[in-house]
């Protein structure tokens, strides 16, 4: 596999390629930020409580027990992902859009024999379609001048551990020396401005997704208590481009005058998991819901390339092999399989319905992200599960939402906030989201409409250093995104 090592636990990023498995992995696909239909979206996913929507039963399965009647719904989106990134003093900015269908799905309601009204068991439901949870798009770009280390100095500590021309790593320390950026001198490893003094530019293209397909079953008891169980079948899609430059603009060296370092990385698999979860009416205007969520066995696959190009001043005579070909080299087509097995997570809710006129929902979610683990026939994992036990944290999550109906239309809001899940003072990480909505229900179709804003901040480091003198070259980057979602609904 490749082995590229992290930074130790004080951003907790990979180091300058993505293609290691490591404790990132883990939260990457751990972490889930509910999404379905606008209205779910609107009232920031807070439907632990509530049901009668078919995104809860990704949150609460108990939820299906609360529709009277089957329906079928779809939510497109649209949404565009925005960054602020500054990097050795110099701010950066970028913007993606992307196009999704964020929901479909249908729900059968069964009435049982007993009649309404007369107790026992309402209703028993059922329910197929898929919510899609997390969104990985993004792009962003770090530029600046570097007068402490260069890309290179991290390959001259790693080709110094390897040791020898033979050891060296197919994916960088080899291309550097396939192209004439590494050198050796008397048996000894060295490259050009291992001390920086050069511009530095990193732009990475982030796209992908988590989508969960369900199956549910959810049961009404007397208009009082609901149950419901899914079967969560997610599936993964995850890429990931750099590319990063680094260039003389000063002529500080007589030799060096640029290189480009590129990584493609992607990541796909699915998995399984199961939900159950209770709901239970207090009196007419007060639910409680309770759920848990068993870990996500996933398995998954890395696919992995990197390139490199170096433009150097070489003395033709010295050096006749540096010719056109000879400044590319292309790393091997890298691919490993491996599970990942995320926590288990709990979801107390509380709802609060005032008749015909609205409602308020609140969600309270924990997720311990030292539980996640990665596993392998081909590879022990060790030191990779240590550091999530060491650098991840567990994550405790708010969902609160509302609805007022304003005849004929319903008017909504809600706020998610998402805890950090870095041990504290290592990293930020903590999300905040910001969603509103308008709808209007009719007997036979509904039409919802949702825009949500999220923004979080992370810092990443662009390659290691080991030498504790030497500066980390740290990105401080401001995440947000924009999402507008419409839902149509149609009852039978």
């Amino acid at each position: 596999m490749k082995n590229i090592k992290s930074i130790a636990f004080l951003l907790l990023l990979t180091s300058f390629s993505a293609s290691a498995q490591n404790e990132m992995d883990a939260l990457r696909y751990s972490f889930s930020e509910p999404g379905g239909t606008a209205r779910f979206s609107s009232m920031g996913g807070a439907f632990g409580a509530l049901g009668g929507d078919f995104s809860s039963l990704s949150i609460n399965p108990a939820g299906l027990g609360v529709f009277r009647s089957s329906e079928i719904t779809i939510t497109p989106s649209l949404g565009y992902q925005a960054s602020e990134t500054k990097f050795l003093g110099q701010m950066e900015d970028e913007m993606k859009y992307n196009f999704d269908l964020n929901n479909i799905g249908v729900v059968f309601s069964i009435p049982t024999s007993a009649k309404t009204g007369e107790g026992g068991w309402q209703f028993v439901n059922l329910a197929f379609g898929m919510n899609r949870h997390t969104n990985f798009n993004n792009r962003w770009v770090a530029s600046g001048f570097n007068n402490t280390s260069s890309l290179m100095t991290s390959f001259l500590e790693q080709a110094r551990r390897e040791g020898s021309v033979e050891n060296l790593n197919d994916f960088n320390t080899g291309l550097a020396w396939d192209t004439y950026l590494l050198d050796m001198d008397d048996g000894v490893f060295f490259v050009d401005m291992p001390d920086g003094q050069v511009s530095q530019r990193m732009t990475v293209n982030n796209s992908g997704y988590i989508r969960e397909f369900v199956a549910s079953v959810g049961a009404n008891y007397n208009d009082i208590f609901y149950i419901g169980a899914s079967v969560g079948l997610p599936s993964v899609s995850y890429s990931f481009k750099s590319i990063f430059e680094e260039t003389d603009t000063r002529n500080v060296s007589s030799y060096f005058k640029s290189l480009t370092y590129t990584d493609n990385f992607s990541t796909s698999g699915t998995g399984f998991n199961f939900k159950f979860g209770g709901i239970i009416r207090i009196q007419n205007y007060v639910r409680l819901g309770a759920t848990i969520h068993t870990p996500t066995f996933f398995n998954l696959t890395d696919k992995y390339d990197t390139s490199i190009r170096s433009d150097l001043n070489l003395d033709p005579e010295s050096y006749p092999d540096y010719t056109d070909a000879a400044k590319f080299a292309q790393s091997p087509k890298g691919e490993f399989k491996y599970e990942l097995n995320t926590p288990l997570k709990a979801i107390g809710s509380l709802g609060l319905l005032f008749g015909t006129t609205g409602l308020i929902s609140l969600d309270y979610e924990y997720i311990d992200y030292t539980k996640a683990r990665l596993r392998s026939d081909d590879y022990s994992f060790s030191d990779e599960n240590t550091a999530i036990k060491q650098s991840l944290n567990a994550q405790h999550n708010i969902r609160l939402g509302g609805e007022v109906r304003i005849n004929p239309l319903f008017l909504r809001a809600g706020y998610g906030l998402y805890s950090s899940p870095y041990q504290e003072g290592i990293n930020d990480g903590k999300r905040n989201i910001l969603s509103a909505g308008i709808g209007i229900r009719e007997r036979y179709y509904s039409l919802d409409f949702s825009y949500s804003y999220g923004f979080y901040s992370e810092d990443y480091a662009l390659y290691t250093i080991e030498d504790p003198l030497t500066p980390l070259p740290v990105a401080q980057r401001d995440f947000s995104s924009n999402v507008f979602r419409i839902t149509l609904a149609w009852r039978f």
